[in-house]
């Protein structure tokens, strides 16, 4: 026989849902921990969460069905490419999967009533509600006074008067409450999912217009790529991503071989890397490279060679001066 009741909580590594998985393991609870991963690499460190209160964590893949959700969302986006409502109906579906295979009883959130304005306002948590497989077993601990009991409260797995009743968009409760649970290192309040920046939506809105992916592999690995570098559409049928820094340099060499796409890097001086999408010439080449010494730091060089790598090819070739900043304003995405 069962002796202990079991939860499922969906884990951003924010300070919401740390709080919410807390409170229900303090009721004594067995709580473990879910934390979905974005295609996007949106992906918080919510191992250190996981283990500031003492509770398992499972890691989950959004995968392709992710990207076709954002792509064409049921109910819409909203102001940028989020679609919250669609989001959050997917990540319940997932979440479900796993309660069952961990035989959970419920699933935490840590959604506040009027936080989010798409999709934590009182008509869009209860349509997700609806349109999931999980109504009347998704428990928001530190909002729950806020609507009626659901079937952990009315069945008593939690006791209702040790939840909360917080709303609106401030965090200022959430803080107070960190405070007295003892929780000290968290992530700072207020933090938000890429698809929600106005920046990264552009890169996504390309991403989706000009496919160059032969499988879903590569799919995945471009929208993976999506985060990292500067950005730029050179032409209709082609894109480039170039490197910031060593750790973006780092992560787009060890993407690049699942991608599709075609490596390039600074040969004879130190500089970013490039990773090209779609159609390229050899003039285009040329102009990536040219776009790599803008970047580069050996600037004194007066010829700079280029290595350039697609599939088993390597090659070299040189470039003798950089593009100016007008045209990187021009083609930058």
């Amino acid at each position: 026989m069962k002796v202990q009741t079991k939860a499922i909580a969906l884990m951003s590594g924010g300070l919401d849902s740390t709080l919410a998985a807390k409170v229900v393991r303090d009721q004594g609870v067995e709580v473990v921990g879910l934390h979905l991963v974005s295609p996007f690499g949106c992906r918080e460190e919510v191992k250190k969460s996981a283990d500031a209160i003492g509770i398992r964590l499972l890691f989950k893949e959004k995968g392709a069905a992710y990207l076709d959700l954002v792509e064409n969302p049921r109910f819409g986006y909203g102001k940028n490419l989020n679609p919250c409502i669609d989001c959050r109906i997917f990540m319940f579906q997932l979440a479900d999967v796993v309660r069952q295979e961990e035989k959970a009883d419920f699933i935490v959130t840590g959604e506040v009533l009027g936080q989010r304005p798409m999709s934590q306002q009182r008509h869009s948590m209860e349509l997700i509600d609806r349109n999931s497989p999980t109504t009347g077993i998704i428990l928001r601990p530190l909002s729950a006074q806020c609507f009626p009991p659901t079937i952990p409260e009315e069945k008593g797995w939690v006791n209702r008067d040790e939840l909360f009743k917080i709303s609106g968009r401030g965090r200022r409760p959430q803080m107070e409450l960190a405070e007295t649970l003892g929780l000290k290192d968290y992530s700072a309040p207020g933090g938000g999912c890429l698809l929600t920046e106005t920046a990264f939506s552009s890169r996504l809105k390309d991403f989706f217009d000009h496919p160059t992916h032969q499988d879903e592999t590569e799919r995945l690995t471009q929208s993976e790529m999506l985060r990292l570098g500067r950005h730029f559409r050179l032409h209709p049928n082609l894109k480039v991503i170039i490197g910031r820094n060593q750790e973006e340099n780092m992560a787009l060499e060890k993407l690049w071989p699942k991608s599709g796409g075609t490596f390039l890097s600074p040969f004879n001086f130190d500089g970013p890397v490039a990773v090209s999408f779609g159609e390229a010439s050899q003039v285009d080449f040329e102009q990536i490279g040219k776009i790599i010494a803008r970047y580069g730091k050996s600037q004194s060089l007066a010829e700079k060679k280029i290595q350039l790598k697609c599939g088993s090819e390597n090659t070299n070739f040189h470039v003798l001066e950089p593009v100016t900043d007008a045209y990187l304003e021009s083609v930058r995405l």
